[in-house]
Order: structure tokens, then C-alpha cells, then sequence
């Protein structure tokens, strides 16, 4: 029996001056008992079922009992507004002006939330989509969430169809792409400055013209654009991520930009000639949480409506929400490896010190027999200690100690002993959400400034993503942050301890853009130890052995540490790191790792 002749039509009445396309949704997967946990489940499928003329009515054939409605223009699909019929039939629908303002009004939040994730309001929405008790209410919420800052009219069925459409329909990013090959050397970083080829996406169509070559025709779907039977190592496998061009000195403009391998080679297309900058060395890992945050949004809607035809079934999904979650996280992790040119470059991060002491003792002794031996002592300590309360709150103190011992001894009438001791020992008491707060910070600043300043001479020594072992030391005290987190979302920290024992950048150089980080961002006190006990955690030959070969006594140290003591207001902490890249030791610059050590002590002080 037809949809018609079960009476399963609904009317539809156009008000526009422009034809209709209307789609029927469906999952990618028919429901099950007990529902999918896998985000893949519940990806919407749209299916066109009719055409409505401007400014008519029309009958329109629901193809199922259990039907949801998306209408779009029909010049470039466009989405106006979603609509789910009674399941016995029989319903009526409106299609006017206001209808398609919410969805431009939506449009316009897309864009801004997918460019500038790490911007507060995007960072409050991502929160919402991620907690995993929050599925139930996600309808509520959002369109209370978009209401109060200033997108007033949409909801979140709005952004769930807008998402669709941009990170599915081609007519959402026309435009002409110059199309680059970088050669990523890990140790230098070269931008190219020839385009290969050119790929242009007009009438909700792309392809690619190698230079010299022919056309190859390109397929858009889940934000990935790619050529036919395309894998890894062969075809084009491009990745879309919408920027903000701030990097490039446009923070008013979008745009959309492409990463990841043609024939297995790292490959990028972006509107304009030149890249100034290498942006996609990091330009997936940063918009991570938005691509995380657009599916949850979309299949969660869809989702929520598949399942209603099954008793229970949105509850049953929502007590399993974290596996939900997991399995999207999963699927945008994978999608990484593609995405990201750079994500195999660099040595994997090695923690030093965090479990094993290294003690090397070393003494100076010189007698009137000018006899003399050299031993050198240097003990790098990290110590975790877990105290749990009667009250549940636990907390983890990690302890970089950091020893340099020289005794001097003249055996002469009148025998001098000099014991210059240097210890680092700072407890960095991380609690739940530090290292969220910490990564956040850090991502805000370097998507709306720093990203110039840590690319200059850029060298990727350690692995970017692998940050997030140095994270695991506070896995005691931050389960839940480090639960949630995904190599991708370490890339910011690793990107700056890069920077930080980048030998082609002076010593000044690098505190002074860490000055700019503070003043920027504002980060705590604790974010501040967070970073500069990753820095000394982090094995690197140059620097180790500049520390291991540093002498000065306890009261150099702390003149030092006064120096920096001098801002320690919250306005004021950024120029203690200015006080920090202009100090000297006897005309030396403190190398990179004895410096943190003083910073760590000057942090002590804030609290």
C-alpha cells in the first residue's frame, strides 16, 4: 500500500519566492533492540521525496510511518526547517520567511563555533554537546544556550540541519583553491610556494586539475572530499576545516581549507596564493573539538528521533551516552591521521624522571697538589603523592626536584668547603579541570595569536599529540579530564614545549612569547607550573645537558626568583616573564630548563 493511499501525506505550503527540494531522513542503520552505541548508527541519510514551487501547497508522499522532513532550497540546498509528521498522517506544514532567518541565523553560529573552537562561547557550547548527561535535555538546552547569546530564533534543530549541509553539500564552500605539496621535514619547515594544481567547487560540484593534467572529479561527504575509491595512499583524501584567518592577520574572514594526502603525499588547498604560514601543521588537531561537537549535535537529533519507535529507547541510549561519545572520539581520532600531515613527525614524547631517579654525584675537589677531580651531580625528581580525605577530595602533588651539588675544597693551611645546592621543588597541586582549563587556555591563544610566533624556525623534535603522556602524571587527580581526552586536544601544550627547547630560537626569544601567553590568557598559577613541569619532564639532549652543566649557588637562584617576584599580581605576571627572558648570570641567559625552575619557584609565590 502507497504512502498515499494509507493517507500518510502531509501539506505543505510554500510562502517563499523560491522552489522547495523536501527530503525525507532516515539513519544509516534501521534502530535496533537495545539501541546502537555507535555514533556511525544514527548518521542521517536524507533522501529526496519532492519539489514545491514557489508560493504553492502541495500534497507530499511520506514514504514511512516513522518519517522526518528537511526543507531546502532548491537552488543550493539550503535548509529552512525540519519537521517530523504524525505517525497516522494527516499533518500540516508552513514553510515561511522566519523559518529560513533561523536557519541563517544558525548558519551564522556554525561558522563561528566551527572556526573559533576554543573561543568561550564555542568552548560552553562544546561542554553542553560532551557531557554525557546531558542527551535527554541536548533540545532544551542548546536552544536556551543559543537564545541568550545572541542567536535568538534558532534551536538546535536548526544547527542539527545546517551541520548536515555544511559538512555534506558542496554548496556550502564555492569558491577556486590553490592547491600546495608541503614537504614536511621535521627538522625545517618549508612553505611552498608553487601551486600543483587547482581545485574549484561551483554548482555543488568539485574537482581537481593537477597542473598540466586533466580533471578529476571530487565527492563531499562527512567533511571529508575525496576522489573515487580514495584511501591513504592513494587518490585525494582531503579533510575540510573551516579557519579563521586571524593567523594570516584577517581575524574578520573565514575560510575554508583543505588537509591531507594526494597519492600518500601531504597535500593542502586553501582560497589564496602563498601560505605565509604553515597552518596545517596543527589546523585539524585545534578544530578537533568542533568536528567532535557538530556530530554529537547531528546524530544525537537524529537519533532521538529514530529511537522513539522503540520503548525506551532514548533512555537506554542516554545511559550509555559515554560509549556514544567514545565512539565518535574514535571514529575524528582515525580521521586524524589523513587530516593532519604532520602527525607522524617528531619523536614519541619519553617522560623523564616520573617513575626513575637519576643520580649522578659529582664532586670538585682541588688540593695544593693541584690534583683535581671532577664529578658532576644531577638528580631530576618527580614525585606523585595521592592523599584521600574522609571528604573525597584528592589531591596529587608532583614534586620536580631538581639537585646540583659542587663542593669545592682547598687543602691549604685554612681549608674552605663551598656547598652550593640547587634544588627545585614545587607541588603543583593539580585538581579536576586544571588540565582542561590549561589546554583551553593555551588552544584560545594560540588560534587568535600564537600560532606565528611558535611556528618561527619550527622544528618538531617531539611528537605534538604526545603531550598527553606528560598529562598522564596527573592522571590520579584529573581521571576525568584525561578520560575525555584525545591526542588531538594535546597538540597545543606539545606545540609549545617544542618551542620552548627550539635551539634556532634565543633563550629571550622564547620567554618573551611566554609572556605573551600569560598576559593573553591568563593562565593560573597551576596552569603555569602544569606547563613549565612539562617542559622539564620532557627528555632533550641539548637541554638536560645545559641544565647538568649549569653552577650557581642557592642565593643566585633566588635573586633570580626576586626578580621575577616582583609581578605578582594577576595584571602583572605576563612581566615576570619579560624580568625572566631579560635575566643574566654572570652575562649568561639561564639555559631553557634551569629557567623553569625558577619560574616554578616564582609560581609559588602566587599562591
Amino acid at each position: 500500500m502507497s504512502a498515499a493511499d494509507s493517507g500518510n501525506t502531509v501539506a505543505i505550503t510554500n510562502q517563499l519566492n523560491l522552489t522547495l527540494t523536501v527530503y525525507n531522513t532516515t539513519s544509516a542503520s534501521p534502530p535496533t533492540d537495545p539501541p546502537s552505541t555507535e555514533q556511525s548508527a544514527y548518521y542521517p541519510v536524507y533522501t529526496k521525496i519532492a519539489t514545491i514551487a514557489a508560493n504553492a501547497t502541495q500534497n507530499v508522499d511520506v514514504p514511512d510511518a516513522l518519517a522526518r522532513l528537511v526543507i531546502c532550497r532548491g537552488d543550493n540546498d539550503f535548509p529552512i526547517t525540519v519537521y517530523v509528521p504524525p505517525i497516522m498522517g494527516g499533518g500540516a506544514l508552513t514553510v515561511a520567511g522566519g523559518d529560513l532567518t533561523a536557519c541563517q541565523t544558525a548558519w551564522k553560529f556554525y561558522q563561528t563555533y566551527v572556526s573559533q573552537p576554543y573561543a568561550p562561547l564555542a568552548l560552553q557550547f562544546t561542554e553542553l554537546l560532551l557531557d554525557d548527561g546531558n542527551l535527554l535535555t541536548l533540545n532544551e538546552q542548546i536552544g536556551s544556550f543559543l537564545s541568550q547569546n545572541g542567536y535568538a530564533g534558532c534551536d538546535y534543530f536548526h544547527f542539527s540541519i545546517v551541520a548536515y549541509w555544511a559538512t555534506n553539500s558542496l554548496w556550502a564552500w564555492p569558491g577556486s583553491y590553490y592547491c600546495y605539496q608541503p614537504d614536511n621535514n621535521p627538522s625545517e619547515f618549508v612553505l611552498p610556494t608553487i601551486p600543483v594544481g587547482q581545485l574549484v567547487i561551483a554548482n555543488g560540484a568539485a574537482s581537481y586539475t593537477p597542473t598540466g593534467g586533466a580533471a578529476v572529479p571530487l565527492a563531499f561527504a562527512n567533511s571529508v572530499l575525496s576522489s573515487g575509491g580514495a584511501t591513504s595512499g592513494s587518490g585525494i583524501l582531503l579533510t575540510a576545516v573551516l579557519r579563521n584567518l586571524t593567523w594570516e592577520g584577517k581575524p574578520s574572514e573565514n575560510a575554508m581549507c583543505f588537509t591531507g594526502k594526494n597519492a600518500g603525499a601531504s597535500f593542502i588547498a586553501q582560497p589564496y596564493a602563498d601560505p605565509p604560514i604553515p597552518w596545517w601543521a596543527v589546523a585539524y588537531d585545534m578544530a578537533y573539538t568542533g568536528f567532535l561537537g557538530v556530530q554529537i549535535a547531528m546524530t544525537v537529533d537524529m537519533a532521538a528521533h529514530v529511537l522513539s519507535g522503540i520503548k525506551n529507547g532514548i533512555q537506554y541510549l542516554a545511559g550509555k551516552a559515554s560509549d556514544f561519545i567514545s565512539s565518535v572520539r574514535s571514529k575524528f581520532e582515525g580521521m586524524g591521521e589523513d587530516a593532519d600531515p604532520v602527525a607522524s613527525l617528531g619523536d614519541p614524547v619519553e617522560a623523564i624522571n616520573v617513575d626513575v631517579d637519576v643520580d649522578v654525584d659529582v664532586d670538585i675537589d682541588t688540593d695544593t697538589d693541584t690534583d683535581e677531580d671532577t664529578d658532576v651531580d644531577v638528580d631530576i625528581d618527580v614525585d606523585i603523592d595521592v592523599d584521600d580525605d574522609v571528604f573525597a577530595i584528592i589531591d596529587v602533588d608532583v614534586d620536580v626536584d631538581v639537585d646540583i651539588d659542587v663542593d669545592n675544597v682547598v687543602d691549604t693551611v685554612d681549608v674552605t668547603d663551598v656547598d652550593t645546592d640547587v634544588d627545585i621543588d614545587t607541588d603543583v597541586n593539580v585538581e579536576p579541570g586544571t588540565i582542561t582549563s590549561l589546554l583551553q587556555k593555551m588552544g584560545n591563544w594560540i588560534m587568535t595569536k600564537g600560532l606565528p610566533a611558535l611556528v618561527e624556525n619550527l622544528t618538531i623534535m617531539a611528537a605534538f599529540q604526545g603531550a598527553q603522556t606528560l598529562l598522564n602524571v596527573w592522571k590520579n587527580a584529573a581521571q576525568k579530564d584525561l578520560a575525555n581526552l584525545s591526542p588531538q586536544q594535546s597538540t597545543g601544550l606539545g606545540l609549545l614545549i617544542n618551542y620552548l627547547l627550539n635551539e634556532k630560537n634565543s633563550v629571550s626569544t622564547r620567554w618573551t612569547t611566554v609572556a605573551d601567553y600569560v598576559q593573553q590568557a591568563a593562565p593560573s598559577a597551576i596552569n603555569q607550573q602544569t606547563l613549565l613541569t612539562s617542559v622539564l619532564m620532557t627528555k632533550n639532549a641539548d637541554a638536560d645537558n645545559a641544565l647538568a652543566a649549569w653552577r650557581w649557588s642557592s642565593s643566585d637562584e633566588s635573586d633570580a626568583v626576586r626578580a621575577m617576584g616582583k609581578y605578582t599580581a594577576a595584571d602583572q605576571q605576563y612581566q615576570a616573564y619579560q624580568a625572566l627572558a631579560a635575566y643574566t648570570y654572570k652575562g649568561q641567559v639561564l639555559p631553557v630548563k634551569v629557567a623553569c625552575g625558577v619560574a616554578m619557584k616564582y609560581t609559588a609565590l602566587l599562591s
